[in-house]
């Protein structure tokens, strides 16, 4: 299997959200409400969401095959299909 790799600039995105999610469940841990920790547990699962699907997105872009994107999600190739629909590819040129 062709191993999948990011660039510079996507291994900062991506560690860069990771982070915005991090600091929001830290967040949620030290809430003084309930409803606080809803709010900040909120904020990391919708920032771990859309980053989770942008990198399927990306890894599909880069080679990655629906079957290894699956095995990576524990879930069906079908399932994976389903769950992370393809936005346009970024880079023209593969996607013809």
């Amino acid at each position: 299997m062709k191993k999948v790799t990011l660039s510079a600039p996507e291994t900062e995105i991506l560690q860069r959200e990771l982070t915005e999610a991090q600091e929001a469940l830290a967040a949620a841990l030290h809430a003084e409400t309930p409803l606080d920790t809803l709010v900040d547990l909120t904020a990391a699962l919708d920032t771990l969401s859309a980053t989770q699907h942008e990198l399927v997105n990306v890894l599909l872009d880069r080679g990655a095959t629906w079957s290894q994107v699956a095995d990576a999600l524990a879930i069906s190739s079908a399932g994976a299909r389903r769950r992370f629909p393809r936005r346009d590819s970024r880079h023209p040129a593969e996607s013809n």
